[in-house]
């Protein structure tokens, strides 16, 4: 039976619930959407022994105040946000029990930008278009806001605790290396020394949200004539170069199609660094082939059995 889990005593910078993502409708313009740190949300879902599609709580930044409502088992994995049970600090990446009027406060980022709550059984919460995940540009659902219920599925809960070991944590670093799968405009579009430039220099996270991360340098990527082209499909991951010559990683949340070029994706298994990439953080690109992405994917899904 479902019941209260938690009540927002203060909804922070940005919170809201988030899954594996939602398929099936890019055609029709909406996006993916889902946990930015997909990675995170997973190993979540994992330790509370969900089934991966449950939703998690993404709290981004900090700031959000929770109050626990009953007893239960839960895990806070992804970025340390200075989270803090009952004024001490409460573990990361190991399931414990919130006591029913126990308070969970993320304070601020020590490390790495989001953080993922789930909880045993998992959230219940609305389905958008066979998604969990809130897209609140699309109208399908909102943020986590001040007085808000948040319900939990199943009532009982176990005491059993896991973990992960140290040596499978993620480490969230502000200079990061993501490997890239170049697109196929980079020949036709991009002088040919800039787009060699732009794996040897390092970028600067100007800003961003959960639908684009926006890059800097002195560095600006030029075209051999202009940049626009007719639209075509984008993805979690696809760098696209405005006329500013600042590439833009797409992110979750971000457009299906789109009219800027191209020079590449991330690929899959590095997505979670950029993730939890702070403002300021800095990224460079490495060249990578499509078929080395999709092994370093399988590698990390495989991983997820030794956690």
């Amino acid at each position: 039976m479902s019941v209260p889990i938690f009540s927002i005593k203060k909804e922070g910078v940005y919170t809201s619930i988030q899954d594996q993502g939602r398929y099936g409708y890019q055609s029709k313009g909406v996006p993916v959407s889902g946990a930015i740190d997909r990675y995170a949300c997973l190993i979540a879902n994992h330790l509370v022994q969900n089934s991966e599609e449950q939703a998690c709580l993404e709290v981004t930044f900090g700031g959000t105040e929770l109050i626990a409502e009953k007893d239960h088992r839960i895990v806070i994995c992804g970025a340390d946000l200075d989270a803090k049970l009952n004024g001490e600090v409460a573990p990361l990446w190991k399931t414990f029990v919130i006591q029913k009027g126990d308070t969970l406060k993320f304070g601020g980022p020590i490390n790495g930008t989001r953080a993922y709550v789930a909880v045993e059984g998992g959230f219940d919460v609305p389905s958008y278009l066979g998604s969990y995940s809130v897209y609140e540009r699309g109208g399908l659902g909102e943020k986590v806001s001040k007085s808000d219920s948040i319900y939990v599925k199943e009532e009982s809960y176990t005491l059993v605790k896991r973990g992960v070991v140290e040596q499978y944590l993620p480490s969230y670093e502000k200079e990061i290396e993501v490997g890239v799968i170049p697109s196929h405009h980079h020949q036709d579009l991009f002088e040919e020394d800039s787009y060699a430039a732009f794996f040897e220099t390092e970028y600067q996270v100007a800003g961003g949200d959960r639908m684009g991360i926006q890059l800097k340098n002195d560095h600006k990527l030029r075209f051999k004539n202009r940049g626009d082209i007719l639209s075509e499909p984008t993805t979690f991951g696809t760098i696209q170069v405005p006329s500013s010559g600042n590439p833009i990683i797409l992110m979750a949340d971000s457009q299906t199609t789109g009219g800027y070029a191209t020079i590449g994706t991330v690929a899959t298994a590095d997505l979670w660094k950029v993730a939890q990439l702070p403002p300021g953080g800095k990224v460079s690109f490495k060249e990578v082939s499509l078929d080395e992405a999709v092994e370093r994917h399988k590698e990390q899904q495989e991983l997820l059995k030794w956690i």
